[in-house]
């Protein structure tokens, strides 16, 4: 069953990703409007992963997978804005 949402606030990678446009693309920022990641938190590296490559529904990853999405956003990178 692919990840789509944090589960502990009911909303969808999906409505985060359309939220960039209004909040931007900053999981702080999705977290105060949404809640999103402030529960258990096992949807915050799926959110860093939505915010890197505008994907909304994902594998369950590997712990290696998941210490790779925490990583930050360094300069230059790019992330996902639509």
């Amino acid at each position: 069953m692919p990840v789509t949402r944090c589960v502990c606030h009911d909303v969808t990678f999906a409505e985060l990703k359309a939220l960039c446009g209004v909040v931007g693309s900053d999981l702080n920022a999705l977290a105060a409007r949404t809640g999103c990641g402030t529960g258990c938190g096992t949807c915050v590296p799926y959110i860093q992963l939505m915010l890197r490559t505008g994907q909304t529904e994902f594998p369950v990853l590997s712990g290696a997978q998941l210490r790779d999405a925490m990583r930050p956003i360094g300069p230059g990178e790019a992330t996902a804005r639509s």
